[in-house]
């Protein structure tokens, strides 16, 4: 480690503590950030152990953290930091902050890189500690990496504690989300904590975030019991809102976090993500695991998080739905099928009706007995789908150009037009949907859009946020909020289509820039094509829900079932975008009667026409009739409306649009070259 610098600061009533012009420590308040990094983990170690502990802290050469463990049934402690200034300040100005910790007989204090520590020693402890300074470049983020924290957890005793200093969860969401997935990665279960540290607020520097870890995953239960030493500044009450984290955070931090293999992966979150603000009021509380999950299943990324702590309710609800099964009926219809069956099958069956009693023995399933039981599990699956190929459970692969699977498969292949239904692909299989399926299985990123709805107050800066959700062809799509967006020609534009309008919008603009005459027969084209998706939905729902009936037990443990649980709620999700489509299209509008088109007129895209092959026309949402000066010198059969580049561009653009889809033996071709060479 390079050689940094030191400053200590007088401030009104103590003093601040700074590396490199960061604040480390502020006397007045240093007890609300070490006591949230070491008691609780100290705590947590007593009640596991049940005896004195061993502990390690690497970094916090302050000694703070270290006076802490020292007030607790610690026999033994080694303290490891790099820089010996740091430990010189702790021995002579910080004594009396630090109680004299670095000098107590139980503590052994070495000068040395924390990396090199734990790769040359042979010691285990209890508990270990990590108090490093901010990771701001590549030296500092290497002890953030997955190898590092694997060196760490192999000094720990089973069951043993980690507890750890990270980055701002609000400020680097993106940084602490990263951390937390690679401790997890290392298997070293993290819970994270949100701390609010007044002269850190007053830095900027937000609520900061750490983290408590142990190879053997922190349960609820303990989290709940913890009890904390009654001289505490952190009490039940704040220790319990330290593991409630702000929602906004997962949502900023977590699609962009990774598992840092090296430590520029960690520097580069830091360095490109600019800080934001705390964001909403939602929180998420892990000392919940279940309701933290369950309010985190939409948030892209969540599917990354780890949560091992279910591990063994899901075990008990798998002894239990193997019970409830009539095993005799079952084994004895497999045997009946043997002949049909491998050649070692019998015998494996036959084996599995003798070791049912032992596996299935106990209220509770033993750590010894699990990975029988999941064995047993994949057994029984292998097993129905050689037996009962065709049972309503065994779910399979959608047909389409891009995605194949083996076994049977679900029949929900309904088509619109030449475009097939899809429902079964891996863009549904996420926490949620990123992407927007085309036809020919092109997958492409669902489009976002911000645009002002013709509902919104006169003068309202109110502008709504939405995404393309789901494809109904490649230019007509329904979006997670339930409004139908045309995309005419392709070329970037599009239209938000309603029973009374139909608003031209270009992605820089959020106000309409002009409304269309409301097509119906593009109305009712939509509506068909989603009565016929609604209808594919449905098939898909029922299928998958008598598969997960049975097998959603198992997600925990296997990732294709997770995924397929993901798709059918996707699939429940946007059902609901399609449903809510189809009763907005149905609204009774009161729409004038739709305007006569001279015949000869070529349609460039809904209320725009090329009139009589040299005039530009527009249809508004009356029906009402007006020329655009597009050409200079074209006369003007209506009124004419002002040109403005936004609508000059938008007709450029169905234009090109149009000639490209016209060969170049069509007389017609020449005459759309002819308008763009203007």
């Amino acid at each position: 480690m390079g050689t940094h610098r030191l400053e200590v600061r007088e401030v009104p009533g103590g003093r601040a503590f700074y590396i490199d012009g960061s604040l480390q420590f502020d006397s007045r308040d240093e007890a609300v950030y070490h006591e949230a990094l070491a008691l609780p983990a100290l705590e947590l170690a007593r009640a596991r152990c049940g005896r004195s502990l061993d502990a390690l802290v690497l970094g916090g050469g302050d000694g703070l953290a270290l006076k802490r463990l020292l007030a607790g049934p610690v026999r033994r402690a080694e303290l490891v930091d790099y820089d010996p200034d740091v430990l010189g300040l702790a021995r002579g100005e910080f004594r009396d902050f630090n109680g004299g910790s670095l000098d107590d007989p139980r503590v052994k204090v070495l000068a040395r890189d924390a990396r090199l520590h734990l790769a040359g020693s042979t010691d285990s402890f209890d508990l270990a500690l990590a108090d490093f300074t901010f990771p701001e470049d590549l030296e500092g983020c290497s002890l953030f990496t997955r190898s590092f924290f694997s060196g760490l957890r192999a000094r720990l005793r089973p069951g043993g504690l980690f507890a750890m200093n990270a980055v701002s969860p609000d400020r680097f969401p993106a940084a602490f989300w990263a951390i937390y997935r690679t401790l997890a990665s290392a298997r070293l279960y993290p819970r994270p904590l949100r701390v609010s540290i007044p002269s850190f607020s007053a830095h900027g520097y937000g609520d900061w975030g750490m983290f408590l870890a142990s190879p053997r995953p922190l349960k609820d239960a303990e989290l709940g019991a913890l009890t904390l030493g009654a001289g505490a500044r952190l009490g039940r009450e704040a220790f319990g809102a330290a593991l409630r984290l702000r929602v906004s955070s997962l949502e900023r931090g977590l699609p962009l976090s990774v598992v840092i293999k090296k430590p520029g992966d960690l520097l580069c979150l830091i360095n490109m993500q600019e800080p934001g603000r705390p964001g909403g009021s939602a929180m998420a509380d892990f000392a919940d695991s279940a309701a933290a999950r369950r309010l985190l299943s939409g948030v892209p990324g969540a599917e990354n998080l780890v949560w091992p702590q279910l591990s063994s309710e899901w075990e008990v609800r798998l002894m239990g739905s193997l019970r409830d099964m009539d095993w005799e009926l079952f084994l004895a219809e497999l045997e009946k099928s043997a002949a049909a069956l491998p050649g070692l099958a019998l015998e494996e069956i036959r084996l599995l009706r003798q070791r049912l009693p032992e596996l299935l023995a106990g209220a509770v399933p033993r750590a010894d007995r699990a990975w029988q039981v999941f064995a047993m599990l994949m057994t029984v699956l292998v097993f129905v789908n050689m037996a009962y190929p065709d049972n309503a459970y065994a779910k399979g692969g959608y047909h389409s150009s891009r995605h194949s699977s083996g076994g049977s498969e679900m029949d929900f292949n309904l088509f619109i037009q030449t475009t097939r239904s899809p429902f079964h692909d891996k863009v549904f299989q996420g926490a949620a949907i990123l992407d927007t399926l085309h036809s020919g299985g092109r997958v492409r990123p669902a489009q976002f859009v911000r645009y002002k709805a013709p509902d919104t107050p006169a003068g309202s800066g109110e502008v709504k946020e939405d995404r393309l959700y789901f494809a109904l062809s490649d230019d007509s799509f329904v979006s997670k909020a339930g409004e139908l967006f045309l995309a005419p020609g392709q070329q970037g534009w599009l239209i938000n289509a309603r029973p009374d309008r139909f608003s031209l919008l270009e992605k820089f603009r959020p106000e309409p820039l002009f409304d269309f005459y409301p097509e119906q027969t593009a109305i009712q084209s939509a509506l068909g094509a989603i009565e016929m998706h609604l209808k594919a939905a449905d098939k898909a729902l029922a299928a998958y829900n008598r598969w997960l009936a049975w097998a959603k037990p198992a997600a925990p443990a296997f990732a294709e079932v997770r995924a397929n649980v993901n798709e059918a709620r996707n699939i429940e999700n946007l059902r609901g975008s399609l449903d809510l489509a189809s009763a907005r299209l149905q609204v009774a509008s009161a729409v004038p009667a739709a305007p006569e088109i001279p015949a000869g007129w070529l349609r460039l895209s809904p209320g725009l026409y090329l009139a009589e092959n040299s005039g530009i026309v527009l249809v508004n949402r009356h029906g009402v009739l007006f020329s655009y000066p597009y050409r200079e010198g074209a006369a003007a059969v209506y009124e004419q409306i002002p040109a403005n580049d936004w609508l000059d561009s938008f007709v450029t653009a169905m234009l090109r649009a149009k000639s490209a889809q016209t060969s170049p033996a069509d007389p017609m071709k020449a005459v759309l070259e002819g308008m763009l060479d203007r």
